[in-house]
């Protein structure tokens, strides 16, 4: 009778999410390796341009959703909180905590640029999401609101992110 050997080999993980974005990027283009006349792609350039096309239209629906989402839960958190008067009630609504939650699947500060063009056309009360996402808080203690709306779009304008 056969001996039979398992082996079970310790697993690591990558903690690189680019890495990781960019390996489910190129498994993505190249389960879809024809081209929409149904002819097989051979190797080099067109292997190439066709990869770049299907990755840049991958990245560009996630955007999309991204913004979407991001829309639909600022219409949501504003229609629901409009009438309170307490700070707390308003950025503890659960459509601003998953407005901050969009972050982790926010990638070139994407979640950072919709908040602060917001803040720009809008003036609310974005400054606990922005601090939250961002880890910064570029407001003085003795800021009134405008002084920092002012203070969070320079600190935008400064990073490059609007």
């Amino acid at each position: 009778m056969p001996e039979h050997r398992f082996s079970c080999e310790a697993r690591t993980y990558d903690r690189n999410p680019q890495r990781t974005f960019r390996e489910g990027d190129y498994e993505f283009a190249r389960t879809r390796f024809r081209r929409k006349d149904g002819h097989r792609l051979e190797r080099g350039y067109d292997v190439a341009s066709h990869f770049a096309e299907v990755i840049a239209a991958r990245r560009r629906k996630e955007e999309n959703d991204l913004e979407r989402s991001f829309r639909a839960c600022v219409e949501r958190w504003k229609d629901e909180t409009g009438h309170l008067s307490s700070v707390t009630k308003a950025i503890s609504h659960p459509s601003y905590l998953r407005i901050i939650g969009l972050a982790r699947g926010s990638t070139g500060h994407q979640i950072e640029r919709l908040l602060l063009r917001e803040l720009e056309s809008d003036s609310d009360l974005w400054f606990a999401a922005l601090s939250a996402i961002t880890g910064e808080d570029p407001v003085g203690p003795e800021d009134d609101f405008d002084e920092a709306v002012n203070a969070w779009l320079e600190w935008g304008r400064k990073k490059g992110i609007i």
